[in-house]
């Protein structure tokens, strides 16, 4: 009975030490990466996909080789461009007009993260976030007889947003403390940001799929 008991013991405690053990609590890094972004939520906007950013710091902790709490204070450009042609004062065609709708937030998430692997690990990470508006400006290229434009409609919009943010990756390490990472991420808006009424009681909501690359720093010693 004792043996079964000392058995039972030396395998809690090697699993523990796999699962706790040799594990560095924080991580601080750097990320950065295009998005496609778009808006959503009333039929009046454009299904158009245009080219958006991301960047910023990420700071980690981690409960587990397994399991992470892991946050992001990022600068995100949102927002959509659609497309109209031009035509001069004789009916005359001259050209597209790209109008550019940039919405720059500052953005916080909260992410769960979960990693699996050895020598290269696989993660997912998801949780939600919350947005601040920095600024909000409509901007058209100069064609022809049609100058540049940049009108700011921030007073149009409300400062806060929110969603989910959900994501697959890979890193890898490049020395002991020193980690590379690859990552598909969705920033999907669940809140209204217009603060105008719209058509059909519609609303005007964020989306953005980013490909990060990003940079972390391992700090202090392993836990063993």
């Amino acid at each position: 009975m004792n043996k079964l008991r000392n058995l039972v013991l030396i395998i809690l405690i090697s699993s523990s030490s796999l699962i706790f053990g040799q594990t560095n609590k924080f991580e601080v890094g750097l990320e950065m990466g295009p998005s496609l972004k778009s808006l959503y939520g009333n039929d009046a906007l454009a299904n158009d996909v245009s080219i958006g950013f991301l960047g910023g710091l990420t700071f980690q902790y981690n409960f587990s080789k397994l399991v992470s709490i892991r946050t992001n204070i990022s600068f995100e450009r949102k927002g959509l461009t659609t497309k109209s042609i031009a035509i001069d004062v004789n009916g005359n065609v001259i050209g597209e007009i790209k109008f550019h709708s940039n919405f720059d937030y500052l953005s916080v998430p909260l992410l769960c993260r979960f990693t699996i692997g050895k020598e290269i690990n696989f993660f997912a990470n998801a949780g939600p976030y919350l947005s601040y508006l920095i600024k909000q400006q409509d901007k058209s290229n100069a064609i022809g007889e049609y100058p540049e434009t940049k009108i700011d409609n921030t007073h149009n919009f409300k400062r806060l947003d929110f969603g989910l943010t959900y994501g697959l990756g890979m890193i890898f390490p490049i020395r002991e403390k020193l980690l590379l990472s690859a990552e598909i991420r969705n920033n999907i808006g669940l809140s209204n940001i217009s603060s105008l009424p719209l058509v059909n009681d519609g609303s005007i909501k964020t989306n953005s799929i980013i490909i990060l690359i990003g940079i972390a720093y391992r700090i202090g010693n392993k836990n063993e």
